[in-house]
């Protein structure tokens, strides 16, 4: 299948990058080491970033309907469609291909490439490349890089297996710098810092569950935007005594968005109740009322004193 996709890439004049809404590390990364790849392989293709602006300053492109139709889009990190970042513009495309690792609820594309085993969807891009004899430049191997490490949060997931370790190493020789890397990753700002720091200090434990509720004013006092306030759950890991952890987040129009977190338990399920998704350790939940959320935490709590059947 990589090498049918990869006749796909080679024969398309117009390529076009989509991914999903409020993007993360693994679906920027993705998006933009893909786009740098192909342009440095490519020289004479035209090759588009398409949607919002990237959290990073990273310059999205801008192309018309027209573009679009003559395009063949590639469709990364997104699970389904309603989740595309310009969905009207990407089901204009001449031609469709997915890359992606999240379960697979429907089909999106032509040629629909979804290994749900992969730990990020840079992972797959990194196969992609390799297996087709291709030298994306140290560039787009950092990018790959981030979004390999970002989603697999570097390689301790569940989902970490033999062909994620391959694919980093293989960026690594690509040119990719561990070092930058985790300078990129691990610089926060002092207003950042001091919301991560409200954040633990307003955590609560029911069970083996740890969960911290923040509402606009606790984010809006430290300049954060609503989407940079809810991506914080990572601040609630670690703890011995805890199995689930999650933020959770007012939004503007009164609901919550629920990021969920595991160690070893399955927690996707529960979200995917509450209209939800996302991996096996890690599910998001949007437009959760506050009825809503008290039934969520009490199943969370109950969630968290069971036995992990297996490593996940």
């Amino acid at each position: 299948m990589l090498e049918k996709i990869w006749e796909k890439i080679q024969a398309a004049p117009v390529i076009t990058l989509f991914r999903h809404v409020n993007p993360d590390p693994d679906a920027l990364g993705s998006q933009r080491g893909l786009k740098r790849a192909l342009e440095h392989i490519f020289p004479d293709k035209q090759v588009y970033a398409l949607g919002e602006m990237s959290k990073d300053g990273f310059e999205m492109d801008q192309v018309s309907p027209d573009a679009v139709k003559q395009s063949l889009a590639i469709l990364l990190d997104t699970s389904n469609r309603d989740r595309i970042d310009g969905k009207d513009l990407y089901e204009l495309a001449a031609d469709t291909i997915r890359l992606d690792h999240h379960v697979k609820v429907e089909d999106l594309a032509t040629l629909d490439y979804v290994d749900e085993a992969a730990s990020a969807t840079g992972e797959i891009v990194a196969q992609l490349l390799q297996v087709n004899g291709q030298h994306p430049g140290s560039a787009a191997a950092q990018d790959l890089y981030r979004a390999l490490t970002a989603d697999s949060q570097r390689f301790t997931t569940g989902n970490t297996r033999p062909e994620s370790l391959m694919a980093g190493a293989w960026l690594l020789q690509e040119g990719a710098d561990v070092v930058a890397d985790l300078l990129a990753s691990s610089r926060t700002s002092m207003q950042a810092w001091r919301y991560q720091n409200c954040i633990r200090s307003t955590a609560v434990q029911m069970q083996k569950f740890l969960f911290s509720v923040m509402e606009p004013q606790d984010y809006l006092q430290y300049g954060l935007a609503e989407t940079d306030a809810r991506e914080n759950v990572f601040v609630l890991s670690g703890c011995a005594e805890v199995q689930i952890w999650a933020l959770f987040t007012r939004c503007a129009d009164g609901t919550f968005a629920a990021s969920l977190r595991s160690r070893q338990l399955e927690v996707r399920d529960i979200a995917e109740s509450f209209g939800g998704g996302g991996h096996i350790c890690a599910a998001g939940i949007k437009g959760l009322s506050s009825v809503k959320l008290t039934d969520l935490i009490t199943q969370l709590a109950a969630r968290s004193l069971e036995e992990p059947v297996s490593q996940v």
